[in-house]
């Protein structure tokens, strides 16, 4: 899993916007833009995209810059799952 939350997280503090200000830009609620921050949520390539115009990146250098989190590894077997 990708850790966009944190790159957008240094996207926001780079320019000093609040999270009020980037959800409005988005449209969407403070709320869920602070989910998105702290990977709680996924979120559409389309509201992403919103996010890359208002910070003039790429959605691709978005993902580059977002770190693998090898702490969230699923288990292929796990215990009362059938896997085919």
């Amino acid at each position: 899993m990708l850790d966009i939350g944190n790159t957008l997280r240094r996207y926001r503090d780079k320019y000093n916007y609040t999270q009020q200000y980037v959800a409005d830009i988005i449209g969407i609620s403070r709320v869920a833009y602070r989910k998105w921050e702290n990977n709680e949520v996924d979120f559409a390539i389309s509201q992403l995209g919103k996010v890359a115009e208002l910070y003039e990146v790429s959605i691709p250098e978005i993902i580059i810059q977002s770190d693998f989190q090898k702490k969230q590894k699923i288990p292929l077997n796990r215990k009362g799952h059938q896997c085919y």
